[in-house]
């Protein structure tokens, strides 16, 4: 019976995806859809599309037509998801001892007049009655969907992730060799500093501006595309339970080597691989700053008629980037969201690829 339980007590408790009925609403400009995560694409989601959300696995979830990225989006799952149940004999300790402390869980294999013998911590342990509260009790087995803190009557608290399973009675939660009496979700939202963050977003602006106007191209035609600074209201947050998103809206026109506008022409960009350089570094210092879920840069050029118009845009998963998957350009371009208008950029992309050092 003991090697019985030493065994099959840690395989009942393997992690695993969640499994269940939710939703979700897309978050950003437009998502894929595809296959499998990170697989091939089956389709697109537009903003503020909903769907019923089956499975998460990490931060991919499977819908009706596929799997998607719920960075992108705001998603609800239940709490916990069941998926069996259990039924043992436990001893709760009611005070402190050598090996256990109160809370603590011996799972029970055998009982004795005067002691009880189990597994603690899937270790073999013997403790006296006088010293532990003895139940049998059916126990659902649960897996949190989200991450979760779980608490004890003694002030104690433990973190779990998301996908990691317990055991659940009418009382509380068997978690760890221990009991917890309350689950919590564990809130992923952040405080950003909007302020410090808008001015180093100009900051890397400038910069980006001053490399473009002293630029052999912009000698060449006497005018460059300039990014224009970042208001407050350009920088919105989206706050979700599961974390905080950006959008980041930046505004370009073309204005003289001697610094006019120029208002009768529609503006378009010149050298795409420079501008996603460009964009990811601004996503880069967008996640940086504590954004923790998505980053959507939208694009608006001046359009010859005293105003501005969308170009598109490029939306970034945080979980893409903490992975290292937005690391460089092709990485940056190969694992965003992104559309833009043809009509955005001014040469053809063998031109680009020419003028940045690309192949003849």
């Amino acid at each position: 019976m003991r090697k019985s339980l030493l065994f099959t007590l840690p395989l009942l408790l393997t992690s695993y995806s969640a499994f269940g009925q939710g939703s979700l609403k897309v978050l950003t400009e437009a998502i894929s859809v595809r296959e499998v995560p990170n697989g091939n694409l089956i389709e697109t989601l537009n903003k503020d599309q909903e769907l019923p959300l089956r499975n998460l696995l990490g931060y991919w979830g499977r819908s009706e037509g596929g799997w998607l990225n719920c960075d992108y989006t705001d998603f609800k799952l239940p709490l916990f998801n069941k998926t069996g149940e259990i039924e043992l004999t436990v001893a709760k300790a009611l005070e402190d001892g050598e090996r256990i402390k109160k809370g603590d869980v011996i799972v029970v294999y055998r009982e004795l007049p005067q002691s009880v013998i189990g597994v603690f911590k899937e270790e073999p342990l013997e403790v006296g009655k006088d010293r532990v509260s003895v139940e049998r009790d059916t126990f659902d087995v649960v897996v949190a969907n989200f991450p979760i803190k779980l608490y004890d009557s003694f002030g104690n608290q433990v973190e779990v992730r998301a996908g990691i399973p317990l055991l659940k009675n009418s009382t509380g939660y068997l978690f760890s060799g221990h009991f917890w009496e309350r689950a919590e979700r564990v809130d992923k939202r952040v405080e950003v500093n909007r302020e410090e963050l808008l001015k180093e977003i100009n900051r890397l602006i400038d910069i980006f501006n001053s490399v473009k106007l002293s630029s052999p191209l912009s000698k060449r035609l006497g005018y460059y595309v300039k990014t224009l600074p970042v208001r407050s209201e350009d920088l919105q947050l989206e706050e979700t339970p599961t974390g905080t998103g950006a959008f980041l809206k930046l505004r370009y026109q073309f204005i003289t080597k001697d610094g006019r506008k120029i208002r009768g022409r529609k503006t378009r960009l010149f050298l795409k691989r420079s501008n996603f350089e460009f964009w990811k570094k601004l996503t880069e210092k967008l996640f940086n700053s504590g954004v923790n879920k998505f980053v959507e840069i939208d694009v608006y050029r001046f359009n010859g008629n005293g105003g501005f118009e969308k170009g598109g845009f490029v939306a970034s998963s945080y979980h893409n980037f903490r992975e290292g998957k937005i690391k460089d350009y092709e990485s940056f371009v190969e694992n965003s969201e992104s559309n833009l208008i043809e009509d955005l950029w001014f040469f053809a992309d063998q031109v680009y690829e020419r003028l940045e050092g690309g192949d003849d």
